[in-house]
Order: C-alpha cells, then structure tokens, then sequence
C-alpha cells in the first residue's frame, strides 16, 4: 500500500472521527444563525489582531482588552458558539497529536550540530 493510500484511510478515519462529526455538526449550527456566525467571525479577527500584535511586541491596550473580554462574555452566552469553540480545540489537539505522531521519528535536512559533523567524519 502507498503512502498516499494511507494518507486517505487517514483522511476518511478523521472524518468518522468523533471530534470532526462534533465539530462540523456545531459548525453548521453557527454558520447557519448569522448572529452566531458574525460573533464568531469577530471573535476570530480580534483574537487575530491582538496575537499579531503581540508576537510584534506592540502592547495590547485596556480598550482591546475590553472588547476581548466583552466578547468572551457574549460567547458563553451563545451556547453554539461556545461549543462550537471547544470542538475546534478537540480536533486540532488531535490533528496535531496526530502531526507529532506522524513526524516523530523523520529526520528531514541537513543538521547543524556537531553530532552530524562526528559521524559525516567517521564514513569518510
């Protein structure tokens, strides 16, 4: 079997997963109620703009954090939301689990410790 026929199975046991049914059954919920959708949309951008601003080394100012926490406030309220939010999370806890599974052991490129050099040295 080749590894792109694995990655398939990989990609239709994904999909059958619980994790991705939760998560695409609550995404079509929110996406399905505008309000939901928009608040969602918002949240994502703010969450966006402050962790840019952040890894940038601007600091966040007390009206951002306001507007965060605002927004978090209105997120557990909207129940489809808030799910919504956590199935994210779940499946790309497992994705990435899945990543660290699949990348574990592969070496890729060149390394540039002295360890490398040692043994480049012994097979001349």
């Amino acid at each position: 079997m080749s590894v792109y026929d694995i990655a398939r199975r990989l990609e239709r046991k994904i999909k059958d997963s619980d994790e991705y049914q939760e998560y695409t059954e609550l995404r079509k919920k929110v996406m399905g109620k505008k309000g939901s959708r928009e608040m969602l949309l918002d949240y994502q951008n703010l969450m966006m703009e402050l962790q840019t601003k952040q890894l940038s080394g601007q600091e966040i100012s007390e009206e951002e954090k306001e507007k965060l926490n605002n927004l978090n406030n209105f997120i557990e309220i909207n129940n489809n939301v808030k799910k919504y939010l956590e199935a994210e999370y779940k499946l790309s806890v497992m994705l990435n689990d899945l990543q660290k599974i699949i990348f574990s052991d592969i070496e890729i490129g060149i390394p540039q410790n002295n360890e490398a050099e040692d043994s480049s040295e012994k097979e001349d």
